[in-house]
């Protein structure tokens, strides 16, 4: 099954993206769920 919420988070120094509370909630997310990004570079 697949969920989609959709958010635009900043890159960090070190490559890290941090998901969003509400997203995370609203997709019931928890530590070592697997996801699928699809990536595009806002201007």
């Amino acid at each position: 099954m697949v969920y989609s919420v959709e958010c635009s988070p900043n890159l960090r120094e070190r490559g890290e993206v941090t998901i969003p509370e509400e997203v995370r909630e609203a997709l019931n997310l928890e530590e070592g769920d697997q996801l699928r990004l699809t990536v595009q570079k806002l201007d």
